[in-house]
């Protein structure tokens, strides 16, 4: 929370003439989730029943600062989500995620560079797999996207989770230049509200702190397409949340090539491939890379397509690497000015690494159908269903459907 402040304080400070602009929202929603426990059926206390009506109340807000140095731009929310039977398991969630794009001031100081900052912080109980945006499982707060969520569906238990990253780019002439990003990501947990120990075995969290920094050269074709020979290190260490407080740490190198290139009707493609090697107690060697595909035509349809293969911390059940495997589909459809369409799914495997010890599948999909009551008054109809098959230690699998009726208003 600290980095936010700063960040707000280097975006707004001695800034002339610069213009700041509000957007303030609220919603209401009511929604169905057949599990509100993330957990199998042995886990859930005794007494208490899956399935649950939670009623939720949110109100958001947007502040953008632009600036002839720059432009900022502050995200806050929070909602309070009540539950009909399961009352003692109603919370209140937030999260604030600041921007800013310095690089107008840092090409004063040193011409050609840029600079842009970012801080994510969130607190809740459902801590989501995928980065989603805004779901019906988190209620009605944003997910931003970082190492924490590739997958990884565990059950309930409070967290705390933030993301600092920083970006830059140097550039020596028109087409040669050196990029460098650092990324510190930490995540804690709280209260867990499900039985951890059963006759399976007993789930274990992991007190997460990640160091991820990326360097390498660029160069800039004449048609506008980019090549990053990127080096990429990441070391992770958790500490189990149990009364021995063992920790594990690993580190993981990898290069990593990335090309981006725009193709036909203003499609951009971003590839990249490499290997990366793993160490923890013994090291391993794998494939690691990505792919993504995105699109916006005729104003009205937006697709992206995103896969990836790399490292992440495995914070739930068994600490230490995996190797995270990722696909996702983005699609949103404009039907006329007032009814809009957004449909996404997602799959993730993973597996222990060096050795494979456990491994677990993800499959979600949600579809949202928005109506446009007045320019401020939006309704939306969403439905949601998640598949978690873990195997190894602990074996189990949990399914998850969730539907959601909302209501939101935002004043621009």
């Amino acid at each position: 929370m600290l980095a936010i402040g700063s960040i707000a304080g280097m975006a707004a400070g001695s800034r002339a003439q610069a213009e700041t602009q509000y957007t303030p929202s609220i919603s209401l929603a009511q929604r169905y989730n057949s599990n509100v426990w993330n957990t199998a059926e042995s886990r859930i206390p005794r007494g208490k029943q899956a399935w649950d009506l939670i009623s939720t109340a949110g109100a958001n807000v947007i502040i953008l600062n632009k600036s002839r140095l720059g432009d900022s731009e502050l995200r806050a929310g929070v909602d309070g989500n009540v539950y009909a039977y399961n009352t003692d398991l109603s919370y209140a969630s937030g999260n604030v995620r600041a921007t800013s794009d310095m690089s107008d001031w840092a090409n004063e100081l040193l011409p050609g560079m840029k600079l842009r900052i970012s801080d994510a912080f969130r607190y809740t109980p459902n801590q989501a797999a995928f980065p989603i945006g805004a779901n019906p499982q988190q209620g009605v707060t944003p997910q931003p996207s970082d190492i924490f969520t590739r997958g990884i569906e565990p059950a309930r238990a409070n967290t705390w989770s933030n993301s600092l990253s920083t970006d830059g780019d140097y550039s020596f002439s028109r087409s040669t230049g050196l990029r460098a990003n650092y990324t510190f990501s930490m995540l804690r947990i709280g209260r867990v509200y499900v039985t951890q120990t059963a006759p399976s075995g007993t789930l274990n969290y992991f007190d997460t702190t990640a160091h991820n920094f990326a360097f390498g050269p660029t160069y800039t074709f004449e048609g506008g397409d980019t090549l990053f020979l990127k080096y990429n290190y990441l070391t992770s260490e958790l500490t189990s949340t149990t009364s021995s407080r063992s920790s594990r740490q690993f580190t993981s190198q990898s290069i990593q090539p990335e090309y981006v290139t725009k193709i036909a009707r203003n499609w951009t493609a971003r590839i990249s491939g490499g290997a990366t090697m793993v160490e923890q107690v013994s090291s391993r060697t794998f494939f690691s890379g990505s792919f993504s595909l995105t699109n916006e035509f005729d104003r009205q349809t937006q697709v992206s397509i995103a896969v990836s293969r790399q490292t992440a911390p495995a914070y739930f059940v068994v600490g230490g690497a995996f190797i995270s495997n990722v696909a996702q589909l983005y699609v949103a459809h404009d039907f006329s000015r007032v009814t809009k369409l957004t449909v996404r799914g997602n799959y993730a495997h993973g597996e222990s690494t060096p050795v494979k010890i456990v491994s677990f599948e993800t499959i979600s999909g949600s579809a949202v159908l928005d109506y446009n009551l007045t320019r401020d008054t939006k309704l939306s109809l969403s439905q949601g269903y998640t598949h978690f098959n873990f195997t190894g230690l602990i074996p189990f699998s949990i399914d998850q459907f969730i539907t959601m009726l909302m209501v939101s208003i935002e004043w621009k």
